[in-house]
């Protein structure tokens, strides 16, 4: 019998691991398949100027100075640039599977080796993950937001294991000492992801104080000798959160984001303008969000239905509802800027899509029919996933050798000393959700910023672009 659950266990095991390294193979593929684009060129062109790791440092300082306060995301771009694509690839790779990880090990109450619950949060993922094509894949956006989020969310899963095994902790001064250091990278990523981190930490670190208030007091009440009192704040826990706040104070006092914030024009002033900013957030959530929501609701629906109060709904999903709120919170918060791109959702995306798969392992299946509905969930995703994911890579390969076309030919022009060129655009037929590659794609004005980036990548005075239909040169 011993015997037979060993194997079983074993299956399981091997089952989980499987599905994690098909997670790494798949998201590998599409990494290679998206080349060089718009702001990876701008990029690539100033690195290659650097010669050491403080040159890159320099350049970065120049633009924290300028630009944009993000110099965590921006200075591991700035390494990747000064490699081989193939090296961000893999990289990038391994941080998305790692990101699909932290949030398996942010949700509450699985199985262990639950392959259904990592699947589903693959699944949500690929299907709604933020502009997935600009967050995970396109290099500098992956670079701020995929790496972003899976620094922040790295943080947040030691500080709550920290608190859940505090009692377990063998070096509490090593923890009060290094900890911080991680806390100034979480901070110091995105300026709502990160804000969303502190809050999260903020909120466990209450949850915390509370619970072990409460254990205190029981055990005082019930004359047990050797209760603790006013003694379960740790050092580790204050430096860590202390280090999350220096990293978003450095981020959002760059004096590059007060330079860059002049540039940007409104519509509306005052309180208008914040009313309508917050009306823009909220139909941006509609847009990236409504489906993901739906499903969230109404997993939520049948865990109120399945329990026998609004108390035991919160003691069963506590995690999820929080998560949800850290969302909600992480959303909002954009209306302190002016005009937020849609991919810095992405991050409240991860946060919304831990609290879904929260919800969706915690309805129980002892009634069949909900077990059916989870099942029929997860079954139904797989098979959308294959089929987009059959056809988008079939279209990034085809965008992939034009662009490969175009990076050959331009070289070539560049060795023989030509100063104007002009080079064809996509086809109009491959578009597809996972590239970038028609946002990103030149256009027959030379003066585009596009074209102008391609110019200054490749040393010309100017790059003009054609319809793909009737060239001929390659």
């Amino acid at each position: 019998m011993k015997k037979i659950r060993n194997d079983k266990e074993n299956r399981v095991k091997y089952l989980f691991f499987l599905a994690v390294a098909l997670s790494a193979v798949l998201i590998f593929i599409f990494n290679v398949l998206t080349p060089m684009m718009t702001d990876d060129l701008f990029y690539a062109k100033t690195v290659s100027e650097a010669s050491s790791f403080w040159d890159l440092v320099r350049q970065e300082y120049e633009q924290y100075m300028t630009w944009s306060g993000r110099s965590v995301s921006h200075l591991i771009l700035r390494c990747f640039l000064k490699t081989d694509k193939m090296v961000f690839n893999v990289a990038n790779s391994l941080v998305f599977v790692w990101l699909t990880l932290l949030i398996y090990w942010n949700v509450e109450h699985k199985k262990m080796y639950d392959t259904c619950v990592f699947l589903f949060i693959n699944l949500l993922l690929w299907i709604f993950g933020v502009v997935f094509r600009q967050t995970v894949l396109w290099e500098t956006g992956a670079c701020n937001y995929l790496w972003g989020s899976a620094i922040i969310l790295s943080f947040v899963t030691l500080y709550r294991y920290g608190l859940a095994h505090e009692k377990e902790i063998k070096y509490p001064v090593l923890w009060a000492v290094s900890i911080p250091f991680l806390g100034i990278l979480a901070g110091w990523c995105n300026e709502n992801t990160s804000g969303g981190g502190i809050l999260m930490v903020l909120l466990c670190l209450g949850f915390y104080l509370c619970e072990e208030k409460g254990r205190s007091e029981r055990k005082s009440g019930d004359g047990k000798k050797g209760a603790r009192k006013g003694n379960s704040l740790r050092p580790w826990m204050v430096t860590g959160l202390l280090g999350q706040a220096v990293g978003f104070m450095f981020m959002v006092l760059a004096p590059g984001n007060a330079q860059r914030a002049q540039t940007k024009e409104e519509e509306h002033s005052g309180l208008f303008a914040y009313v309508s900013r917050f009306q823009k957030i909220t139909l941006a959530v509609r847009e990236n969000f409504l489906l993901l929501l739906i499903i969230g609701l109404l997993l939520f629906v049948i865990i109120r239905y399945q329990q026998e109060s609004w108390k035991a709904v919160w003691e069963v999903s506590r995690n999820g509802i929080v998560w949800f709120f850290i969302f909600l919170a992480t959303c909002y918060a954009l209306v302190l800027t002016p005009e937020p791109m849609p991919r810095a959702y992405f991050g409240a995306g991860v946060f919304l899509i831990i609290a879904v798969t929260q919800f969706y392992v915690d309805v129980s299946g002892r009634e069949k029919v909900f077990g059916v509905l989870k099942t029929g969930m997860l079954s139904v995703m797989l098979l959308l996933l294959f089929f987009s994911y059959m056809d988008s890579g079939a279209n990034l390969a085809r965008i992939y050798r034009e662009y490969k076309e175009r990076d050959v030919y331009l070289t070539q022009k560049a060795a023989e000393g030509v100063k104007e060129v002009t080079i064809p655009m996509l086809r109009p037929d491959f578009e597809t959700k996972y590239s970038d590659g028609y946002n990103s794609d030149i256009e027959e004005d030379a003066g585009y910023w596009i074209n102008v980036a391609y110019a200054s990548y490749y040393g010309f005075d100017s790059v003009s672009g054609v319809p793909r239909e009737g060239w001929e040169e390659y």
